[in-house]
C-alpha cells in the first residue's frame, strides 16, 4: 500500500455561533482529517499508486455546526470529504 501525502493550506468552518467552543471545533476537524487519512490509505487511490492528488478547492455545505460538534461529527465530516475527493479524482 502506498502512502498518499495530503497538504491542506487552509480550512474554514462557517456558520458557528459566537459562543461556539473553538477548541472543540478544532478537535473535531483534526479527528475528521485523521479518519480521512485512514480511509484514503485504504482507498482505490492508494491501491492504484496515486501518491499526489491536487485539488485546488474542496467545499462542503452538508454538515451543520451542531452536527460537526456532535458525537459522530468528525466521522460524518470525514465521510463527506472522502466522498468529495473520490468524486473529483476518479
Amino acid at each position: 500500500m502506498t502512502e498518499i501525502a495530503v497538504r491542506i493550506d487552509s480550512i474554514s468552518v462557517l456558520g458557528l455561533s459566537e459562543d461556539a467552543d473553538e477548541k472543540a471545533v478544532q478537535r473535531a476537524v483534526q479527528d475528521a482529517l485523521r479518519k480521512l487519512a485512514e480511509r484514503l490509505a485504504r482507498s482505490p487511490l492508494s491501491r492504484s499508486g496515486v501518491k499526489e492528488l491536487a485539488l485546488e478547492r474542496l467545499s462542503l455545505e452538508a454538515i451543520s455546526a451542531d452536527e460537526l460538534l456532535s458525537e459522530r461529527g468528525a466521522e460524518r465530516l470525514a465521510d463527506e470529504l472522502y466522498s468529495a475527493i473520490l468524486r473529483r479524482s476518479l
